[in-house]
């Protein structure tokens, strides 16, 4: 069986990369794309996957994404045509799942974000097989799907399938002149992302920097855009306490030794909280598996606005989020939820014919 798996996100690439490392121990053949999009290249390449890129991440307007998708679409239908892939492993993804498709490649699809309507409404109903964590609803899945798709779900989230194959390295996190507990990672929200249409954030990105650093922190500014890239330059030329992280990150690393990370996102976010790290998502609306998170007793919190990323900063006890060691918590993840890479791996070698 020939595996093809395409990454979209940093998030995605860094659970993906894992599992083609898994899958080539096993004895798969693997094909990993990916696109030209902030840490997702440099995800794959940090794990030792060796990418072919295809594509970029269009910022303009809603005919750019259907120009950069349809090219991107172009150049997919190539590579499959000289790869000859069995099954396409990818998050809602509308390029590679309509190449799939008209292909007859059989297409496993992984979602924790029923919320992203346009990419799920695109890609969703076209998958032979769609995994889901157990703490989204099934209806918000099934309403997306073509009735002869199988639906499996799983009691965890993503994040816990790399949490429990890393390990934090405090020299990776001294290196960028970084000291434990004494820096926040802060990565931007996805504005131009098709769901965030319509919703509004009242977090001053500019604003809550110039405020942490007056604190004393340092801040790890994880740019998603062109425009974050402009703010940190400015930023930086005014003689703010920012380190602007480029190509690749050690998440784990960065997140298990912050004394906080915010997010615009909620992957990140849910890391942190998952390694006892207080996690901040800005994120403007509720998300099932944030949910599922918090309710297991996780530090992860929401904000809407500066003041409350401050009232949240205020009440860390550091001390209660170290109380358990690492291997502490890696023991606590395994007991408490399942391993998605675990589960993809014998989806494939149970209900994917060669």
């Amino acid at each position: 069986m020939k595996v093809w798996i395409d990454a979209l996100t940093s998030k995605q690439a860094t659970l993906f990369g894992y599992l083609a490392r898994e899958l080539l121990g096993k004895g798969f053949s693997v094909v990993v794309t990916c696109r030209k999009y902030e840490y997702t290249e440099g995800a794959l390449r940090r794990l030792g996957i060796d990418p072919i890129v295809i594509g970029d991440y269009a910022e303009g307007d809603a005919y750019d994404k259907v120009l950069s998708d349809i090219n991107r679409m172009s150049s997919l239908l190539d590579m499959v045509k000289r790869e000859k892939p069995n099954v396409l492993i990818a998050y809602p993804n509308p390029s590679a799942a309509r190449v799939a498709f008209g292909l007859s490649i059989k297409y496993v699809a992984i979602t924790d974000s029923p919320h992203a309507e346009i990419p799920s409404r695109l890609s969703l109903p076209l998958a032979d097989i769609v995994i889901a964590s157990k703490c989204i609803p099934q209806a918000e899945i099934v309403s997306y799907l073509y009735a002869a798709t199988k639906l499996y779900q799983y009691n965890g989230v993503d994040e816990v399938s790399w949490l429990i194959r890393s390990k934090p390295d405090i020299n990776y996190v001294r290196a960028i002149g970084l000291e434990e507990f004494k820096y926040i990672v802060l990565r931007p929200h996805e504005s131009l992302a098709t769901y965030y249409r319509g919703r509004d954030v009242h977090i001053d990105l500019e604003k809550l920097i110039k405020h942490l650093s007056s604190e004393g922190y340092d801040i790890v500014f994880l740019p998603r855009y062109s425009i974050h890239e402009v703010l940190a330059k400015k930023l930086l030329r005014e003689g703010f306490r920012v380190k602007v992280i480029r190509g690749h990150y050690d998440g784990v690393s960065l997140t298990y030794y912050a004394f906080a990370v915010i997010s615009g996102g909620a992957s990140l976010a849910r890391e942190a909280a998952l390694l006892h790290t207080t996690g901040i998502t800005y994120f403007p609306g509720k998300l099932y598996v944030n949910e599922c998170i918090k309710r297991f007793g996780y530090p992860l919190y929401s904000a809407r606005n500066v003041e409350e990323v401050k009232n949240i900063l205020k009440n860390i006890d550091v001390s209660k989020c170290r109380s358990k060691s690492y291997n502490n918590i890696l023991d606590e993840l395994r007991s408490r939820f399942e391993d998605v890479i675990s589960l993809i791996i014998k989806v494939l070698t149970t209900e994917v014919e060669d």
